[in-house]
């Protein structure tokens, strides 16, 4: 006959795996001023434009990723973001020339592995084609 410690050890090892999968603590996300800085990459059909973030406040576009360091830069100027919300003002190049172009305003959505850009205000057509993109992170 077997031992009824057994039928109790049985039980508190199922609860024991049944709290294992249970919810974990989730790391808190880092906030969108620290997530944004680095380089993405817009991927075909969209395109091979890149662009660099730095955590100064500069933002630089090039056609292509081996390009964001050549000059002239496709566009160059300044980042701010509040919360999801990113304005880009292009102070060189590409949307600089007229200044109602010069600023966009769009919510994104930052993760380790990409931005995803959705218009809010922009009236360069050039740089709104982001709009609905994800352009994915280089570093």
């Amino acid at each position: 006959m077997r031992s009824p410690w057994i039928w109790v050890w049985l039980v508190a090892l199922g609860q024991l795996a049944a709290c294992a999968d249970g919810p974990r603590a989730v790391p808190p996300k880092r906030p969108n001023t620290e997530l944004i800085v680095g380089e993405y990459e817009r991927h075909p059909p969209d395109g091979q434009t890149a662009v660099r973030f730095r955590g100064d406040g500069s933002v630089r576009l090039a056609k292509a990723r081996a390009q964001l360091d050549a000059e002239p830069p496709l566009a160059a100027g300044t980042w701010k973001i509040e919360g999801g919300r990113l304005t880009l003002t292009y102070d060189q190049g590409l949307c600089a020339d007229r200044p109602g172009d010069r600023t966009g305003v769009y919510t994104v959505v930052i993760s380790k592995i990409g931005i995803h850009f959705t218009k809010v205000e922009d009236s360069c057509e050039r740089r709104s084609a982001i709009d609905g993109q994800t352009w994915w992170r280089i570093k």
